[in-house]
């Protein structure tokens, strides 16, 4: 007994890579080449890690040396890069409706002459917003550059009123706000949004292989279901797992991604995520005849499940609903752990995750040996 059930084990096994006189191609192509496309892709789309060099237009109608320093700091840092200067405020905002620039910067005339009397003056910072990725960083970048102006400008006003400059500075900046980033030091978006990513890929390219899975053993008679699951299983676990490591292998060494974690930590949470996401595909290729249909339903899984997940939007802010929502989403498990290890080198939400899927994936496997025992109408037979 325990001989045949090991036979038809390895022989499960090797049908899921060669069938029928040929090599299995799906597998190739979805379970191999696919994630690794996306990784890539992926990777590229987010190469740049942080978003420079926002196009400025200028409205100096100033033309002081305050106001063209103000200019000079804009047009040298990092984060932004003057393309246009106009003479006036209409312009300016023509400048920002057609696209040319990002960021508006307005000085008006008196600036100078205020800044010498001690009266406030007003410079305007205009920011299309549209794109809330430039928002977000050229509202972060003005606030530091106009800052350091300010400060500067406090300076210098100090010290005609006899301050050394020492003293000048620290009366009007006196207390030093020191900022550190931890763990993604440069907010690399490639570092934030990657790894996720690629999850999410590898749970596409496991939902496309799974909605066809018993097809190839439709021929042969199964004494052993368990068998039979169990050489799928394996092959498909063999294959992901070594697929998934190899995409962050290429995250890392291609696109500079850290994995701060132990190896171990990901090879487990890889391993798990895998068979949680093969008895779910086992299942509903065994609910639905047609594999059209176990495709439509899987996809069901994919937008909403990228949504929900935490990735590009913090799990806490999510209201009560759409966490319970998210409680049915595979990816839900796997993106935010993920991206905890690579970041921080540790996730709070790992052993929670980790046994949440290892459970799920007994009960789908449970549930799919029985209807490949039982129902009647299986493909499997």
């Amino acid at each position: 007994m325990l001989k045949r059930w090991f036979h038809e084990s390895v022989l499960a096994f090797r049908q899921e890579f060669y069938g029928a006189g040929r090599f299995n191609k799906p597998l190739l192509f979805l379970l191999v080449l696919l994630p690794i496309v996306y990784t890539l892709l992926f990777g590229a789309a987010y190469s740049a890690n942080v978003l420079n060099h926002i196009p400025v237009v200028v409205c100096d109608l100033e033309q002081s040396s305050i106001s063209r320093t103000l200019v000079l700091n804009y047009d040298t840092s990092d984060r932004f890069h003057v393309v246009k200067q106009v003479s006036s405020y209409e312009e300016m905002q023509a400048a920002l409706k057609n696209g040319e620039a990002k960021v508006g910067l307005y000085v008006p005339p008196g600036v100078d002459r205020n800044l010498r009397t001690t009266t406030p003056a007003e410079v305007g910072v205009y920011i299309e917003s549209s794109n809330m990725v430039y928002g977000n960083a050229a509202l972060v970048a003005a606030e530091e550059i106009n800052l350091n102006l300010l400060v500067g400008g406090s300076q210098k006003i100090l010290e005609h009123m006899t301050l050394y400059p020492d003293r000048a500075l620290r009366v009007a900046y006196p207390t030093a706000i020191s900022v550190r980033i931890l763990n993604n030091p440069t907010n690399s978006y490639c570092n934030f949004m990657l790894l996720g990513l690629v999850c999410n890929g590898i749970q596409i390219s496991l939902f496309l292989y799974a909605v066809d899975m018993f097809i190839k053993n439709k021929a042969r008679k199964w004494r052993y279901k368990t068998a039979l699951l169990w050489g799928k299983l394996c092959a498909v676990e063999l294959v992901s797992v070594a697929v998934f490591s190899i995409c962050l292998l290429i995250s890392q060494f291609l696109f500079a991604v850290p994995l701060r974690a132990p190896w171990y930590e990901f090879l487990f949470l890889e391993a798990v995520f895998v068979f949680f996401f093969i008895g779910l595909g086992m299942f509903l290729s065994i609910i639905f005849n047609a594999p059209v249909l176990a495709l439509q339903e899987a996809l069901l899984f994919i937008m909403p499940g990228l949504l929900y997940s935490g990735l590009s939007w913090p799990q806490e802010w999510l209201g009560q609903l759409p966490t319970i929502i998210r409680a049915i989403f595979p990816i839900t498990y796997l993106a935010l752990p993920m991206r905890d290890l690579s970041l921080a080198g540790k996730s709070n939400l790992l052993t929670d995750d980790i046994v949440i899927m290892a459970v799920a994936g007994i009960i789908f496997m449970i549930l799919t040996f029985f209807l490949v025992k039982y129902r009647k109408w299986q493909e499997v037979s």
